[in-house]
């Protein structure tokens, strides 16, 4: 599927990339990346470059679907591993909270109250 110039902006502001951040995980030069976010991009760069950054956008999560961009959804193994990722840092911190108690009201003031 060819993407417009319009769909590769879209998909960086969506994902909250910069030219920078996708040109470099792309490995072409922000200059190229520019070139191909212009009006007229498509024609002054070479279709195997408009691949790659497709390719690399839908990799981070853009899904291009016809005139425009969406967040792909996520596989249900990789929810379920964010899921368990949520669930030991939970863990972790219920474990520490139970070997360090939280101070109380005596602990914080001195003999005179203050």
């Amino acid at each position: 599927m060819l993407i417009t110039p319009e769909q590769i902006r879209a998909a960086r502001a969506l994902l909250r990339l910069d030219q920078a951040t996708l040109a470099h995980e792309a490995g072409i030069s922000v200059i190229t990346l520019q070139r191909l976010e212009d009006r007229h991009g498509l024609s002054n760069v070479a279709p195997a470059t408009v691949d790659t950054v497709r390719r690399t956008l839908e990799k981070a999560g853009a899904e291009f679907i016809d005139r425009g961009v969406r967040r792909s959804v996520p596989a249900p193994e990789v929810i379920q591993s964010v899921k368990d990722d949520i669930d030991h840092i939970v863990d972790r911190g219920a474990a520490f909270l139970a070997r360090h108690p939280p101070l109380t009201d005596d602990d914080l003031s001195d003999e005179s109250g203050t």
